[in-house]
C-alpha cells in the first residue's frame, strides 16, 4: 500500500510542469519537458496542432526562461527595447516556439528521450545532456544549457547534435528583420511564422 502511495505522489510530482521538484532540479526540469513531449506526441492525431498547441504551452513556460531567451536571441539589440517592448517580444517568441513544438513533435513512432546528468557550463550556466533516439536506436543529441532563475532552473538556449545553439541560428534571422523592420515587422514575422505552422 504504501509503495503504491508513493508512486502515485512521484507521477503526479513528474506530472506537474511547475512543480517544486521539477523546478528545484535541472535535470527533473527536462525529465519532466522531454515526458510531456512524449506524452503529447503519442496523442498528437488525436490532439491535432491546435490541441497540441494548449497542452505544450504551459510545459514551454515551465522549462524555459523565454525573456532571457529573447535577450539573447537579439543579442546587444536588446537593449534597444523598453522593458513593454521586451515583454512583447517574448510573448511572440513564445507563440512561435509553442507552435513549432506542436508541428515537429506531432506523431509518436517509438521515440524516447534519454537525460543525462546536468554538469556546470561556462557563465553560471548548468548544462543537461539529453538525446531523442528513434524506435531503431538513432541518436539525436539535444543539449540544454539553464540558468537559475529564482528557485526555479529554466533553459536559455538549446544545442542541437551538442554544437548548433538555437539562439545563435535564431539570432542570424532575427536580427537583421529587425533592424530592417524594427520591433512590429519582427513580432509580425514570429506570428506568420507560427501561423504557417498551424496550417501544414
Amino acid at each position: 500500500m504504501l509503495m503504491r502511495v508513493v508512486a502515485v505522489l512521484f507521477a503526479l510530482l513528474v506530472g506537474l510542469p511547475g512543480s517544486a521538484l521539477a523546478q528545484s532540479d535541472p535535470r527533473a526540469v527536462i525529465q519532466t519537458f522531454s515526458d510531456q513531449l512524449i506524452a503529447v506526441m503519442k496523442q498528437g492525431p488525436q490532439l491535432g496542432f491546435k490541441g497540441r498547441e494548449e497542452r505544450l504551452r504551459p510545459a514551454v513556460a515551465a522549462a524555459y526562461d523565454m525573456m532571457a531567451m529573447t535577450k539573447g536571441t537579439l543579442g546587444l539589440a536588446a537593449n534597444k527595447l523598453s522593458p513593454d517592448e521586451t515583454i512583447q517580444l517574448a510573448d511572440a517568441y513564445t507563440r512561435f516556439s509553442v507552435a513549432t513544438y506542436a508541428d515537429q513533435f506531432d506523431t509518436w513512432n517509438g521515440e524516447r528521450f534519454e537525460v543525462g546528468e546536468a554538469r556546470p557550463a561556462a557563465n553560471g550556466l548548468m548544462l543537461v545532456p539529453s538525446k531523442i533516439i528513434t524506435a531503431s536506436g538513432a541518436p539525436t543529441a539535444i543539449d540544454y544549457l539553464m540558468h537559475k532563475d529564482g528557485d526555479s532552473w529554466k533553459i536559455v538556449d538549446v544545442l542541437f547534435d551538442g554544437t548548433i545553439s538555437q539562439v545563435a541560428v535564431r539570432r542570424s534571422e532575427f536580427v537583421p528583420v529587425f533592424r530592417r523592420e524594427g520591433l512590429s515587422g519582427l513580432i509580425a514575422l514570429l506570428d506568420n511564422k507560427a501561423g504557417a505552422l498551424g496550417t501544414k
